[in-house]
């Protein structure tokens, strides 16, 4: 199996991972997306648990058979995506492995850890985003977790940000106030 992998903090998920995950899907005609929450922030910052975020990320991407939510990250200490690709290789010997990633992460690719070797065990889907490819017709909408928790700590409306279902998990559990 083709498997693309979409790793990141999902703190919260938004409607713009939503339209990520399908354009990699659609496009690079992958069997399955794999959604992959880090346990850590790889700069430090302070997020949601891991839980909190995997049930979140289970809300947003609810209904879209071809999306399976992880907590391998759970198991990558360090958080390292070369660990990750060697881990998934020892438990799914027959899988093929792209990352979903913009398209400044292709670019950045060799600088990452192991990046040489990393760029010999998967390929990049780079997706276009507004912000980024100016050029590009079909870059995806510029939206960020960031903006999301800005807005629900101004009091102000993320209906047009984040899937409902995802809004009633921040309302319930009263996040990011």
């Amino acid at each position: 199996m083709h498997i693309a992998l979409f790793g990141g903090s999902f703190n919260p998920p938004h409607l713009g991972h939503v339209l990520c995950a399908l354009y990699a899907y659609k496009t690079a005609q992958v069997d399955e997306v794999w959604v992959l929450p880090s346990a850590e922030h790889p700069y430090g910052k302070d997020m949601l648990a891991l839980d909190q975020r995997l049930e979140m990320c289970e809300a947003a991407f609810a209904g879209l058979s071809f999306i399976r939510v992880c907590d391998d990250e759970r198991h990558n200490e360090g958080g390292k995506t070369y660990n990750l690709i060697q881990q998934l290789n020892e438990r799914y010997v027959n899988n093929q492995w792209s990352l979903i990633g913009g398209t400044d992460t292709a670019q950045d690719l060799p600088n990452w850890y192991k990046g040489d070797e990393l760029q010999e065990l998967i390929d990049v889907i780079a997706v276009p985003r507004q912000g980024y490819d100016h050029d590009s017709d079909s870059a995806l909408p510029a939206i960020s977790s960031s903006l999301v928790r800005e807005r629900i700590q101004a009091g102000e409306s993320i209906n047009d940000l984040v899937p409902q279902s995802v809004i009633e998990l921040i309302t319930a559990r009263v996040y990011y106030k």
